[in-house]
């Protein structure tokens, strides 16, 4: 125990450099976008010139991007994540919104871990059978297809032709508001999953100490059960450890094409007025989240195999 507590530490210790370079690089793209941002606020209508300058001083547009991201990172350090142009506040408006960013990433991670390990290791059991040539040809074509293309087709088939599931929005609640903007999230890391399971059981299976279990007349299932997929998951569970975050993260288009009212269209909103505060403070918290997944993976990894030992 004492172990992983110091490596959970030294883990720890790396997310400094890439809390930094993160805020760092992000503030810097927000502040090389072009235009006035505050020219957003008066389209079709003259603006008051003195509460122009008061937003100017508010949120630091006159000074060199260094003094504004020194004053930002001063603010995060004092619990506060600054406001949008309007006032609202940046915390507010995540503990608003990430609920149901976090509802749609859990719903997409569900079928993407139930389906793409599912069908991965019955297409392994089956290699070279229909159902097998079946699932690599279809996750090819999952990964082929753009997710915005994807997005208006089962928007359009499932939600207006069909009418099974909610077009857009979150009126109906879960799960039926959430099921469909999921599965199409969830499409693209399902085919990476099915073929990664699929690789890595097969060698699993291919290995010496298997064929030691079969010559010892181990039944199939506790071969299965207790060394091919115990020793074959973690890859997979590399995969969706990090793809879980990067679910989170990676849900603009969706949400836009659902209008889900998560982090992924309160970000793309941020991006068009150029709010960089916002988007800093939002893309911050979730890299926060994406850096505490992949320490929770690593710290499995000694579950799933007790050959690793965290030195």
């Amino acid at each position: 125990m004492a172990i992983v507590g110091r490596y959970a530490a030294r883990r720890g210790l790396q997310f400094v450099p890439v809390f930094f370079g993160t805020t760092f690089l992000v503030y810097f793209l927000m502040f090389a976008l072009p235009g006035d941002p505050l020219a957003n606020l008066s389209v079709g209508k003259q603006a008051n010139p003195a509460y122009l300058a008061y937003l100017q001083e508010q949120f630091n547009l006159d000074d060199p991007f260094f003094v504004q991201y020194l004053k930002y990172l001063g603010g995060i350090f004092t619990g506060d994540l600054g406001q949008t142009f309007r006032g609202q506040s940046v915390a507010e408006i995540f503990v608003e919104r990430f609920p149901v960013t976090l509802k749609l990433a859990l719903t997409a991670f569900v079928f993407e871990a139930l389906l793409g390990v599912g069908i991965g290791v019955w297409a392994a059991l089956r290699k070279g059978r229909f159902i097998d040539n079946l699932s690599l040809a279809g996750s090819l074509i999952l990964i082929s297809i753009p997710v915005f293309v994807l997005g208006y087709v089962a928007q359009w088939l499932f939600g207006v032709k069909l009418g099974w599931f909610p077009v857009a929005g979150i009126s109906a609640g879960w799960p039926m508001a959430y099921i469909l903007p999921a599965i199409v999230l969830a499409a693209l890391s399902l085919a990476y999953v099915l073929r990664l399971t699929r690789q890595s059981l097969l060698e699993t299976l291919n290995s010496d100490f298997i064929r030691t279990a079969r010559a010892k007349g181990l039944p199939p299932w506790t071969i299965l059960r207790k060394y091919g997929l115990r020793n074959s998951l973690i890859p997979v569970v590399t995969f969706l450890g990090a793809d879980l975050a990067a679910l989170m993260g990676g849900a603009v288009v969706i949400e836009g094409i659902f209008n889900v009212p998560g982090i992924g269209q309160q970000l793309y909103s941020s991006i068009r007025l150029g709010e960089a505060v916002v988007v800093v403070g939002l893309v911050t918290a979730l890299v926060i989240i994406y850096l505490l997944v992949n320490l929770l993976v690593d710290l499995l990894y000694g579950v799933l195999d007790p050959r690793i030992r965290y030195e």
